[in-house]
């Protein structure tokens, strides 16, 4: 259960993500807790995050990571390994571990590239596609994004490469200033979240990962 926001840019990529644990228990009943964790997961070419059960996720990016030669062709089975482990430990039938999906991203030739790994319906198999450019996702567990709806607008709008920029410093900020009230403002309405998030930026040659307590 983690709040995302994911941006493929031309050249680049910005992940962020709130820092609250939450699991599901075998009654079904959602524990929170008041550690705050890092959700995003390294890996040789960029990162792994995901939204669903903590568990699950965890679980999946520990089985991609032990590979000999990790590939992000791998992830999706990597999903399915983890969700059947995880439903052997607490049962079928529970939200949260259904709908885990995963957020990947690595290096390409013109930058750096997001993958996503889920599935729409219990009768497909996960699959992994890769974001257009000046694509926006966001992954949430409360359905209401009415609160945020017009700074989303004014995020897509503004997006800028890491090209428009004069240094990685600047770059991280600006987007720094756009995420910051939507995690604020979303995290009033969703008590599955945090307002800190953590916020990562890759392009070709330059990657940076950077906590924000968003007080």
């Amino acid at each position: 259960m983690t709040f995302i926001v994911a941006i493929q840019l031309n050249d680049s990529i910005i992940v962020a993500s709130d820092n609250k644990k939450v699991s599901q228990q075998k009654d079904g009943i959602i524990k929170s807790s008041h550690e705050k964790i890092l959700k995003m997961h390294s890996w040789q070419n960029g990162i792994i995050t995901g939204s669903g059960e903590y568990q699950v996720i965890s679980r999946a990016v520990n089985l991609f990571k032990n590979l000999p030669i990790p590939s992000i062709e791998d992830l999706p089975h990597c999903l399915v390994i983890s969700r059947i482990i995880r439903e052997s430990e607490i049962g079928n039938d529970h939200y949260q571990v259904e709908n885990s999906k995963l957020l990947c991203s690595s290096y390409n030739e013109n930058g750096a590239q997001l993958y996503k790994i889920e599935k729409f319906s219990s009768t497909e198999d996960y699959f992994s596609i890769p974001l257009e450019s000046n694509e926006i996702i966001i992954w949430l567990v409360h359905p209401n994004i009415d609160v945020i709806a017009s700074n989303l607008q004014s995020l897509y709008a503004g997006l800028k490469d890491y090209s428009a920029f004069l240094n990685k410093t600047d770059w991280m900020n600006y987007y720094i200033k756009q995420l910051s009230p939507i995690f604020k403002i979303q995290s009033q309405i969703d008590p599955l979240m945090s307002q800190s998030f953590d916020i990562f930026l890759q392009s070709r040659s330059e990657f940076l990962l950077n906590h924000v307590p968003n007080t």
